[in-house]
């Protein structure tokens, strides 16, 4: 019943001694400066139904010892400030029926430490100021069922590093705000069911030197509005259900 609830400045073991945290039917939801090792002795942390949950100036391995985090139908959801290995000790990662998430601020390897990070059935996902190398230690690294995403102050080589990242049922105009997109170095690429535009915007789209890039269900003018797309040094590229 409460409308607005924040922690600021939470300590080492903070919780210790629940198994199981739920955060839910809150209007306002915030942390500010966590230390490491705040949620340590948590098994499930859980955020639903949240309108507005904030994190702001997460430290390195602010949720170290979490088995499981889990955000599930948020409205929005901000991070700002993350620093290097602030996943660390989670396995994976599942954000999923979100209406607005945005990451600003991302250092090299905020992700480090995390196998699989998953983002479903958000509307917009909007990534500001990520650095090079920002996702690499991450295995997996999948994007399903988004309405729009943005980069914006992508660098090169950001996606660097990944092994498998899957794009699903991306949405027109979801690289909005991008000019020039490369992915390089990847093990697996795979784009499923891209609509009509969802690279207007970008003029250049440039993959090189991946193992696998695959195209599922592409739709009629899915490249359109591009003036370069290039393909360099693969070993497969496969187009299925043209």
């Amino acid at each position: 019943g409460l409308h607005v609830l924040a922690f600021r400045g939470l300590h080492v073991l903070t919780f210790r001694g629940l198994h199981a945290l739920t955060f839910r039917g809150l209007h306002i939801l915030a942390f500010r400066g966590l230390h490491a090792l705040t949620f340590r002795g948590l098994h499930v942390l859980t955020f639903r139904g949240l309108h507005v949950l904030a994190f702001r100036g997460l430290h390195v391995l602010a949720f170290r010892g979490l088995h499981a985090l889990a955000f599930r139908g948020l409205h929005v959801l901000t991070f700002r400030g993350l620093h290097v290995l602030t996943f660390r000790g989670l396995h994976a990662l599942a954000i999923r029926g979100l209406h607005v998430l945005a990451i600003r601020g991302l250092h090299a390897l905020t992700f480090r430490g995390l196998h699989i990070l998953t983002f479903r059935g958000l509307h917009a996902l909007t990534f500001r100021g990520l650095q090079v190398l920002a996702f690499r230690g991450l295995h997996i690294l999948a994007f399903r069922g988004l309405h729009v995403l943005t980069f914006r102050g992508l660098q090169v080589l950001a996606f660097r590093g990944l092994q498998v990242l899957t794009f699903r049922g991306l949405h027109a105009l979801t690289f909005r705000g991008l000019q020039v997109l490369t992915f390089k170095g990847l093990h697996v690429l795979t784009f499923r069911g891209l609509h009509a535009l969802t690279f207007r915007g970008l003029q250049v789209l440039a993959f090189r030197g991946l193992h696998v890039l695959t195209f599922r269900g592409l739709q009629v003018l899915a490249f359109r509005g591009l003036q370069v797309l290039t393909f360099r040094g693969l070993h497969a590229l496969t187009f299925r259900g043209l």
